[in-house]
């Protein structure tokens, strides 16, 4: 009897991994940090995106340059806008890259991450009109000159802009795409909450729970270890 519950558990544990690899294989979905290269795991201290400092997809360097790029953003506003605890939605966009749940809501297959249209509707709230008083900063490109030398943002100088009177900012899709958290290199696309597209990403300042977190594999892997400890033990 010893014999065949460990055969079963091995079963258990070979079912468990096959389904693990046919539900990311179907939605094309990564099993690993974009930031990183690896799985999520605990940092070290993340100053900037604090809501990830007991797991997450990105190490303390990331989190720095989450900060320095969004204080460039907001540099050049002036005494009468600037300030650190301004635009909210887009402080909690740029640490997107060191949310654990990042893989689960990217495809790999066609270098897209998704973000649901609740998110999309507070960073681009009444239609970009919140940045109309203050504007944002964007970088300037480098000279041609200089080659390509992969220089960071803002190297070369800035320019203040009102991003719904830019042409390359005067959508959503384009301001979440020209101003894409630091080292996320996918396409950025906004997809319905109800995950008729595929579980999407919300900041988790804004997410209702828990729950809500969770991406639809996860819950049913949770469905499969469940009915094969049920399986088990019969």
């Amino acid at each position: 009897k010893i014999r065949g519950v460990a055969r079963g558990m091995v079963a258990a544990r070979v079912s468990l991994l096959a389904a693990a690899s046919m539900v990311a294989s179907a939605s094309g979905q990564g099993t690993t940090c974009a930031l990183t290269g690896f799985e999520p795991k605990e940092p070290r201290y993340l100053k900037f995106c604090q809501d990830y400092n007991q797991k997450s997809c990105c190490i303390p360097g990331h989190d720095m340059e989450n900060q320095l790029q969004f204080e460039n953003l907001i540099d050049g506003l002036g005494p009468g806008c600037k300030n650190p605890m301004m635009y909210p939605a887009i402080r909690y966009y740029y640490c997107l890259g060191c949310d654990p749940m990042q893989p689960a809501y990217t495809n790999d297959a066609t270098s897209e991450i998704r973000v649901c249209k609740s998110f999309v509707d507070r960073i681009w709230r009444d239609n970009g009109k919140e940045y109309d008083d203050c504007g944002v900063m964007k970088s300037n490109d480098c000279p041609d000159k200089w080659g390509d030398n992969d220089f960071d943002p803002y190297t070369c100088g800035d320019d203040l802009i009102i991003p719904r009177m830019y042409d390359d900012t005067n959508t959503s899709t384009k301001f979440l795409n020209f101003f894409k958290p630091p080292g996320i290199e996918h396409t950025i696309i906004e997809v319905p909450d109800d995950g008729s597209q595929g579980e999407c990403w919300t900041a988790k300042a804004f997410s209702s729970g828990a729950a809500a977190s969770l991406p639809r594999s996860a819950s049913l892997m949770t469905t499969i270890a469940a009915v094969s400890a049920l399986l088990l033990y019969r």
